[in-house]
């Protein structure tokens, strides 16, 4: 039932302006379908606003209850059972930049859009949790460390897969992040030929609508994360070497099931909005796709 509201409502709203100077925004003009990104879009402003920022709720995870809020909107964050520790506990890949990141984008999601998003409603949830199925958006990071390694990181177990492969296919959205170079690239073909081996893996281009459905993405960018733009990793921005793109598995209608950042960190986009160091640009980028990826699959 939400998805059908926000089907009329979310593609009919214009974000939200951070105005400068009491000036108002006018929208950058497009050549595609979809709502402009304001010319003021910054969140220098939105870092300063919550410079004192409160002390953030305990995180609940799948067994131990939900959030407090009555947002109509949660986001899940998948936990596989393949980390240090096994099942109950922390630690793993599965949680990096959990869970500042997703409570960061709900600010934005807040502000910039209808969604009835609380900040705080965030959660991770165990793939075979059959609460899964109550949702609609799912994320998950997919590096494996060390590269190629199988003790920590998505290496799906059966049940795991028959629950992913099950959630895409009753209207899920699974968003997968994080993942740089030609060796994770093939642990995730590994990963997602177990969950489906006769869908073809696409590449999206921009011309696609998850590109243009509420901001105008007019590049995919190169999202780091903090160690690559501190230079405590071997990457640099921009650098050539790690083309981003987006990779999509489809339904039979050509929904976009599952989406996947090659070459990119979104969550470290979100996590580190209030880091000075931090490139605000970058910062806006994610940001951007984030809600375009949200209002997709709400409304698909």
């Amino acid at each position: 039932m939400l998805r059908s509201v926000l089907t009329g409502l979310l593609l009919s709203v214009a974000p939200l302006a951070l105005a400068q100077d009491n000036a108002p925004a006018q929208p950058q003009p497009s050549s595609r379908p979809g709502v402009a990104l304001p010319p003021d879009f910054d969140f220098s402003r939105f870092r300063r606003e919550n410079q004192e920022l409160p002390d953030l709720p305990p995180v609940s995870g799948s067994q131990t209850g939900d959030v407090s809020g009555t947002s109509e909107f949660t986001w899940l964050r998948g936990r596989y059972e393949n980390y240090p520790g096994g099942r109950g506990r922390r630690g793993g890949w599965w949680d990096t930049d959990f869970p500042d990141a997703e409570q960061n984008l709900m600010r934005g999601v807040q502000r910039y859009t209808f969604i009835d998003a609380q900040t705080y409603n965030t959660r991770w949830i165990d793939l075979t949790d059959p609460e899964l199925f109550e949702h609609i958006f799912l994320y998950m990071t997919m590096k494996r460390i060390p590269i190629g390694g199988m003790s920590s990181g998505p290496d799906f177990a059966p049940d795991e897969v028959d629950a992913l492969r099950e959630f895409a296919l009753r209207g899920g959205f699974v968003m997968l992040d994080d993942f740089w170079g030609e060796a994770h690239y093939q642990d995730f073909l590994i990963e997602m030929a177990k969950i489906f081996p006769d869908r073809e893996l696409v590449k999206l281009d921009l011309e696609h609508e998850i590109f243009s459905i509420f901001y105008d993405i007019e590049q995919v960018a190169q999202v780091p994360g903090r160690a690559v733009t501190w230079d405590y990793g071997s990457v640099t921005l921009d650098d050539p070497r790690y083309p981003p793109s987006v990779h999509a598995i489809l339904d039979d209608d050509g929904r976009a099931m599952v989406v996947a950042n090659f070459n990119s960190d979104m969550g470290d986009g979100w996590e580190h909005t209030f880091h000075e160091y931090y490139p605000t640009s970058m910062s806006n980028e994610a940001y951007r796709l984030g809600i375009n990826y949200l209002i997709y699959a709400y409304t698909h």
